[in-house]
């Protein structure tokens, strides 16, 4: 009975996240409906794609932001494209003809109701730090700026980062965008202005103001990175490398590449200089871990209290389990985040030290034998050559 509760409640919220988080997206970043009179070029831009790619036009929502950006939301049935003001501003009718083809070709590959689902929940993840900050304001800590809340925003993001990425990297963001990229390639026809865009995108972003609109629960659903985030917390957006190289991607785009899966993505350098950075999302990793062994403690104590005892079995079996979940997420996280660019391969590894362990242990041994023979020679050399001496200085 309580089994089949927990699954009707499951299944009603799954529900109500899919076909209800689009909107809650849409009011995140205070997104309002365009209407046709206001922009009829657009629409017809879109309608005109829409129907060569054989699906519903989607509907056109705008949003202030002087970072230029823009995602889709929605579900199987209905979708909505959101465009921010200053790229509507920016750019022209071939530019945003070619970003609106990259979008739709999410809503053709079926990619839009998932994304919004891991949106959803991965944004409301990361909106943990901001209420611990709250939280540690409101109980008398001082103001967001003082040590005490800084140090509370800290520690949530630690906390609230690995799980949230994980959740976007287990839907492989960067190969949807490769394979929203050959479809806008074939609705337009231009590959050339898709690649300039959004090449000009990711060297344009970063100039700009920071924007704290911008959720890294969010990042996967805009079409190139959003903006480059500085601070004490920049560190943990290194966990949330969600899109391809920029060279590698305009390449494929300038060659009509088709990507393939069983392809390694180039992971090999930072899109947004000084953003992605390979010592900036371990040392992020690491902080993570500490954080979450941290919380053990307070666990551990809180038990404590409860029964009024202090249960070795009772602690020892919550740390244990504790600790073996926080490994496997922040491994899988590590995993997943950089998809084996930055570690050995592990069929090296394997094929090296766990598939031969007995050609491994011979060789230890032929060396340290080669070792044994150099040194037993050496001596013997040398005990030769002090007799040798001592002759020497008896007939002197």
């Amino acid at each position: 009975m309580i089994v089949a509760i927990i699954a009707i409640s499951g299944f009603l919220l799954y529900a109500y996240i899919y076909f209800s988080g689009s909107k809650w997206i849409l009011r995140w970043y205070g997104a309002h409906k365009v209407q046709r009179s206001e922009k009829p070029l657009l629409y017809s831009l879109l309608e005109d794609l829409s129907s060569r790619a054989k699906i519903n036009p989607p509907e056109i929502y705008s949003f202030e932001s002087r970072i230029p950006s823009i995602f889709t939301v929605g579900n199987t049935g209905k979708s909505s494209i959101t465009i921010s003001t200053s790229m509507l501003e920016m750019f022209g009718e071939l530019e945003l003809e070619a970003l609106m083809a990259h979008e739709i070709g999410h809503i053709q590959n079926g990619d839009v109701g998932k994304n919004t689902f891991i949106a959803l929940i991965a944004g409301t993840i990361m909106s943990f730090p901001n209420f611990a900050m709250w939280c540690s304001m409101l109980s008398g800590f001082g103001q967001p700026e003082d040590p005490a809340p800084r140090f509370f925003r800290y520690i949530g993001t630690a906390i609230a980062a690995p799980p949230a990425a994980l959740l976007i990297h287990l839907t492989n963001p960067a190969r949807r965008e490769l394979e929203a990229d050959e479809i806008a390639v074939k609705l337009t026809k231009n590959p050339q202005v898709l690649a300039k865009t959004i090449e000009y995108l990711e060297n344009y972003i970063p100039l700009q103001p920071v924007s704290t609109k911008f959720n890294p629960g969010h990042f996967h659903l805009f079409s190139t990175h959003t903006q480059q985030v500085r601070g004490y917390l920049s560190i943990f957006i290194s966990l949330f490398d969600t899109h391809p190289e920029t060279g590698n991607r305009v390449s494929r785009i300038l060659s009509h590449t088709t990507y393939s899966k069983n392809e390694n993505i180039s992971n090999n350098r930072s899109r947004v200089p000084g953003f992605f950075d390979v010592k900036n999302w371990r040392l992020s990793l690491g902080i993570s871990f500490a954080s979450y062994m941290a919380f053990l403690f307070v666990v551990i104590v809180g038990v404590t209290f409860a029964i009024k005892d202090f249960n070795f079995l009772v602690n020892g079996g919550i740390a244990a389990i504790y600790t073996c979940t926080v490994v496997l997420l922040i491994g899988a996280t590590a995993k997943l985040s950089r998809r084996k660019t930055y570690f050995k391969s592990p069929s090296l590894i394997q094929n090296r030290v766990v598939s031969k362990p007995v050609q491994a242990f011979k060789h230890l041994m032929k060396k340290g034998l080669k070792s044994i023979h150099f040194n037993s020679n050496h001596l013997i050399h040398r005990k030769k050559s002090d007799k040798k001496e001592e002759k020497k200085s008896e007939i002197l």
